[in-house]
């Protein structure tokens, strides 16, 4: 009997040691990749086309007391806090361009860790920019799919998203051009010169989530008011 018990407790101290060589526990962690599809509705009741040329940046402001103030700001990269005293001007993360198989359009890769982490997203086409404030709080999801659609005919702020599910878009209409600019002039990414629907797919990065969800651009909610 006592041989027995001996023989379980090599087999458990195995066992174990072999789950631990092979991952058995795996690691519980909430990072992942914030991938962002951007699309464009030129005109009311338009067809949706790609968005060219957008950028995106990510900082992590612990609070979503943060803003964006100004077209020009959010192409040179900086936010500023609710009362206007504090700005950051060096982003925590640098979106960078995702390609897939079978994915087409245009993509934006943020690889975050912290949260919340206030995402900007700014369109040079359309001289537009949006942000949320995203929340990560579900565990080992490698790559988070959003949606973001401009509608640079829109002439106030609006929203794009769902607030209860983590993707709630800040987004502001087109930025006047400069006097004496013409369209496509002075436009670039980070530029020094006077310048910039959601869904969520949670399914484990596998899954594309093409803007026709929770609010695809017919009926965007306007808010009152902007933090």
């Amino acid at each position: 009997m006592i041989q027995t018990k001996q023989i379980l407790i090599r087999i458990l101290v195995c066992t174990a040691t072999l789950c631990v060589a092979t991952s058995c526990f795996k690691k519980v962690t909430t990072d992942t990749t914030l991938v962002v599809k951007s699309i464009v509705q030129q005109v009311s009741g338009g067809e949706n086309a790609t968005a060219k040329e957008v950028f995106a940046y990510a900082y992590y402001t612990e609070n979503d007391d943060w803003t964006v103030a100004s077209y020009d700001d959010a192409l040179n990269r900086i936010i500023t806090d609710s009362l206007g005293v504090e700005r950051r001007t060096v982003p925590d993360v640098e979106g960078e361009p995702y390609y897939k198989e079978g994915y087409m359009g245009n993509y934006t890769a943020l690889p975050l860790n912290q949260s919340p982490a206030m995402v900007v997203v700014v369109s040079p086409e359309t001289r537009m920019y949006a942000y949320l404030f995203k929340e990560l709080n579900i565990e080992n999801l490698p790559e988070t799919f959003l949606t973001l659609l401009f509608h640079p005919w829109k002439t106030a702020p609006y929203t794009e998203g769902s607030a209860s599910k983590g993707s709630m878009w800040y987004v502001f209409p087109p930025a006047p051009l400069p006097e004496g600019e013409q369209p496509g002039e002075g436009e670039g990414e980070g530029g020094s010169t006077e310048d910039g629907s959601g869904s969520e797919n949670n399914g484990g990065g596998s899954t594309e989530d093409g803007g026709g969800g929770e609010n695809n651009g017919g009926g965007d909610s306007e808010p009152t008011a902007y933090r």
